[in-house]
């Protein structure tokens, strides 16, 4: 396939959108989504290049070198601004217990106590003793109710104090992805694979021109070029009789190439193919080499 040099590179079909794809990353806000957007892009970009590409060996190179693009996407650093904020949970509330309330409870307890029991045998000694008994002291009685008092109040201070309440916070982290920063990396990307296409493009315009004046990569003999330029020369001519002529030299280039022609007969009649036709005869002559068919005739055995 001769080589053709009116391919359009892929940098350029990237930038002929390189709005709406900027648009549609932005727009994305997760690396996930991105990665999708820049898989899609790839796949317009191959299209677009084997439409106006005529090399296979190009298809296949730009095929294989998109591919690996593809594989290493989730690599191209996406990361752009991070934002950190704190949100207000539900508040629980804990009770604290402060132990000294107990401890001073103890102390109303004991205090009371020992400012009841003097009264409690001094009252029971006098019913026994059937008379009055000796009076208790009564003002260190009343000092020890009063401090037991004093001590229950403020163990019921201590034990009634407010809970404390609590705020739960959650901290939330969230990165935002940076379109034109994803847009140069990949960028860079088609632009290596451009790269490697260009080299490939160049090998293939030089074997286009060193396959030029060849025939299947056979180098064309002077002999071949004589006999295409008379069969030239006789179709410009448009004299029939020179074309005839010029003709049968076709014959004798063939025999040089051990190659011969063979017209119909009955003999030969396994070597053609029969059309049907008024007058019969060759149509057109068998090629045979060394008595083997290269190629079929064609011929007519005319009406019975």
């Amino acid at each position: 396939m001769p080589y053709n040099d009116s391919v359009m590179k892929l940098i350029e079909l990237l930038e002929k959108n390189k709005e709406n794809l900027l648009t549609e990353i932005a727009s994305a806000k997760k690396a996930d989504k991105a990665i999708r957007i820049l898989e899609n892009e790839l796949d317009r970009l191959l299209i677009t290049y084997n439409e106006s590409c005529r090399s296979e060996r190009e298809q296949d190179a730009a095929a294989r070198m998109l591919q690996a693009v593809r594989l290493s996407l989730p690599l191209i650093d996406s990361s752009g601004e991070t934002k950190v904020w704190e949100s207000e949970g539900a508040r629980s509330s804990k009770s604290r217990i402060n132990p000294l309330g107990f401890i001073f409870i103890a102390a109303a307890l004991v205090l009371c106590g020992f400012g009841l029991v003097p009264l409690i045998i001094a009252s029971g000694a006098a019913e026994s003793a059937g008379e009055a008994g000796k009076d208790p002291d009564l003002l260190r009685i009343i000092g020890l109710e009063l401090g037991g008092l004093a001590a229950a109040v403020v163990a019921g201070l201590l034990l009634r104090r407010p809970a404390r309440k609590e705020e739960k916070r959650t901290r939330h982290i969230e990165t935002s992805i940076d379109a034109g920063k994803i847009y140069r990396s990949f960028r860079n990307a088609i632009l290596s694979v451009d790269q490697n296409l260009d080299e490939i493009r160049s090998q293939e315009r030089w074997n286009s021109r060193s396959e030029a004046g060849t025939i299947d990569g056979r180098e064309i003999s002077s002999s071949e070029l004589d006999l295409f330029s008379d069969l030239l020369a006789a179709a410009y001519s448009g004299d029939p009789e020179y074309a005839l002529e010029k003709i049968e030299n076709i014959k004798y280039y063939l025999h040089r190439q051990q190659i011969e022609t063979v017209d119909y007969s009955s003999e030969t009649a396994q070597y053609f193919d029969m059309m049907p036709g008024q007058v019969a005869g060759t149509i057109r002559p068998a090629l045979v080499a060394d008595g083997s068919l290269l190629r079929k005739g064609i011929a007519s055995a005319g009406t019975k």
